[in-house]
């Protein structure tokens, strides 16, 4: 798989149907491969978090999810083919993977699992080929449950780990575990979860058509997302000129060390 570095990121340069078929074709053999999904909040927190750039780091593959990341992408010289987001990439590996592929969810919630659990019986999945876990608050940080989960993860026979627990903990916690966790694909698709269940809304495709989707998250979850929107991306300038002058994130080691 062809790379192109970004944000101290190696840019899967594969569409999303290529994508999915790869992983279709090409079962896990060498441990995680995780897939990450790259939008503005995650380039603000690759400057801050050395586990998230560790993360990042050991990433099988890494998209380009928002839309203000894939334009500055295609302006310099370094972007992938297309978007490819997490809620299109989940609907497209439920849809693509053979049924005698494993999931295991880490849902943010018991009702986002059962959705997910009936959603996928529903395409044709054995209901014993899936399992779910909604892991409780502040578990990434105990040593006693993350180890609990890493071992119904293996005990599942896991082929596909995707995790919608919030960024960065999805990314750094599988990247962390990842000699704990087997022969896996793993994916950090955030809130694509609730989209794909119906437990939250996703914006009107005009709005993603224009890389907008963030006003309408906003406009739904305003005491929640007020911050990450309209405080915190601002620190996204000092990343593009670390970029622009051909530098990792500050602190990072460059992927390729």
């Amino acid at each position: 798989m062809t790379r192109r570095p970004l944000f101290g990121a190696h840019i899967c340069s594969l569409t999303r149907k290529d994508l999915v078929s790869a992983i279709v074709r090409e079962p896990a053999t060498d441990g995680v491969r995780l897939v990450v999904t790259m939008n503005l909040d995650h380039v603000v927190r690759l400057r801050s978090i050395p586990a998230f750039r560790r993360a990042y780091a050991g990433a099988w593959a890494a998209t380009i999810d928002g839309a203000p990341v894939f334009l500055y992408a295609r302006a310099r010289g370094a972007g992938a083919p297309e978007r490819i987001t997490g809620p299109d990439l989940l609907a497209d590996l439920i849809q693509s993977w053979p049924r005698d592929r494993r999931p295991f969810f880490m849902a943010a919630s018991h009702e986002t699992g059962q959705r997910l659990i009936e959603h996928c019986v529903a395409r044709g999945f054995p209901r014993d080929s899936l399992a779910y876990q909604c892991p409780p608050f502040g578990f990434e940080s105990d040593i006693t449950q993350s180890e609990t989960l890493c071992r119904e993860i293996r005990a599942h026979g896991t082929t596909d780990l995707v995790a919608g627990v919030g960024s960065p903990k999805s990314e750094v916690w599988i990247d962390v575990h990842r000699n704990q966790l087997g022969v896996l694909y793993a994916y950090a698709l955030g809130a694509s979860l609730e989209f794909l269940t119906g437990r939250a809304a996703r914006a009107p495709k005009i709005l993603r058509a224009i890389g907008l989707e963030w006003t309408w998250r906003l406009g739904r979850e305003p005491g929640r997302l007020w911050r990450r929107y309209l405080v915190d991306s601002w620190a996204v300038f000092p990343s593009v000129a670390e970029d622009l002058a051909g530098r990792a994130p500050h602190g990072a080691l460059r992927l390729e060390d």
